[in-house]
């Protein structure tokens, strides 16, 4: 089965010029989840993988409420995964594994039901992940594409946050 992981153009680019590795975030973020790589078998894109960020003008936490708003702003890149090559852990196994409570799992299920995700999609691995052991790295330009130069480009361009 085919896995997706969504980011963002900046953050792929950090890690292509990097170090050409998934890595997974040493402490949690909000310190009751447990660190991991999250990746999708929804081929489209992940709900769940809308970004966030500070309005400058505001000061407020506020996030990207579609694909095409998160795509005319900052990009969209996804990188694909085999789950013959590399172990994932479904979202179901996550729960037993994470030590998050019950009634923290639920509410986080209806939230990104309500958002439009489906859990049984998730999927996700504990261990950093190198680039060689991915299939490939897409861009969205107009639709999924092999993330070369030539639509990087292309992806930056419609990308207006990329062009100030």
């Amino acid at each position: 089965m085919l896995l997706y992981h969504y980011t963002h153009i900046t953050t792929a680019l950090d890690k292509i010029n990097e170090d050409a590795i998934l890595k997974v975030q040493k402490e949690s973020q909000d310190n009751t989840l447990k660190p991991a790589l999250w990746f999708s078998a929804n081929k489209k894109f992940e709900t769940s993988a809308l970004k966030g960020f500070i309005n400058q003008e505001t000061g407020k936490f506020n996030q990207f409420k579609t694909f095409e708003d998160q795509l005319t702003t900052i990009g969209w890149v996804r990188y694909v995964a085999e789950t013959n090559t590399i172990p994932f852990l479904s979202w179901k196994d996550y729960t037993h594994v994470s030590g998050i409570e019950l009634s923290d799992i639920k509410k986080m299920e209806k939230i990104h039901k309500d958002l439009g995700s489906d859990t049984s999609e998730w999927h996700c691995s504990f261990e950093d992940i190198h680039f060689d052991k991915l299939l490939r790295a897409e861009v969205y330009t107009n639709n999924w594409v092999d993330l070369n130069e030539k639509n990087l480009i292309d992806a930056i361009k419609k990308a207006k946050w990329l062009n100030e």
